[in-house]
């Protein structure tokens, strides 16, 4: 892993998707990182959908268990699509690295990997802005203090609108992993071309990766501004 000092120096642009709009919330771009970032894009209409249940109570299965990698670097699964959930979110799936199930609008069962755990920080903060985000909170969020102050949160801001600004999701870095707990970053490049990065806390409970919020339940903690995507590794075009 790069230092932090590497990933700012400024190296030439390797952007993703350069032809797509894409949309992250305010929450992340502008570090007021209570809960999550969202990134949002507009597709076309014949783009796959994940699945969906009908709305209502989703009983939740357990999922099956998972070989542990011990360590690895994690790169872009050669099977990575990326995914127009119904409210517009996008996100990064993979039929080898996660979610490998859909119940409802709850995605989960990633791999015990680093890019596991990649996928998992990508996914779970969208998801918990969804009509069944209480149902996401209670199996994929760490239960605590900050877990009960983010169900808070959410709770008044549930059916609210989402504040948006432009930018798209470049590429990730992670930080610490083992088969026990991650910390993984998102590097975002906004729209005037500035890039920021957030990191993220992951446990694995045993079964599935869990986001770990802080005492103040907050799911992102701020890196700032990056000079350039130097030390991350960057989905491919």
């Amino acid at each position: 892993m790069s230092s932090s000092a590497g990933r700012r120096r400024q190296r030439a642009e390797q952007p993703f998707w350069t032809e797509r709009s894409f949309v992250l919330s305010a929450f992340f771009v502008a570090g007021i990182l209570v809960m999550a970032g969202l990134v949002l894009v507009t597709r076309s209409a014949d783009e796959p959908t994940t699945p969906r249940a009908p709305a209502g109570q989703v009983a939740l299965t357990d999922c099956p268990p998972v070989p542990a990698a011990p360590s690895g670097r994690a790169q872009p699964p050669e099977d990575a699509t990326w995914r127009t959930l119904e409210a517009g979110h996008v996100i990064p799936l993979s039929a080898t690295e996660g979610p490998t199930r859909a119940e409802g609008d709850v995605l989960r069962c990633f791999a015990r990997s680093p890019m596991g755990a990649v996928l998992a920080a990508y996914t779970i903060p969208v998801l918990l802005h969804g009509p069944q985000w209480r149902a996401v909170l209670d199996r994929q969020v760490v239960a605590g203090q900050g877990q009960e102050i983010l169900a808070a949160r959410l709770e008044m801001l549930a059916g609210g609108p989402v504040r948006r600004v432009d930018g798209r999701y470049e590429g990730f870095a992670v930080d610490r992993y083992s088969p026990e707990a991650a910390t993984v970053q998102l590097l975002v490049r906004g729209s005037t071309g500035g890039y920021s990065a957030s990191r993220i806390e992951l446990r694995w409970d045993g079964a599935d990766w869990r986001l770990q919020p802080s005492a103040v339940g907050q799911l992102y903690q701020p890196v700032g501004e990056v000079l350039g995507s130097a030390g991350y590794t960057l989905w491919r075009p």
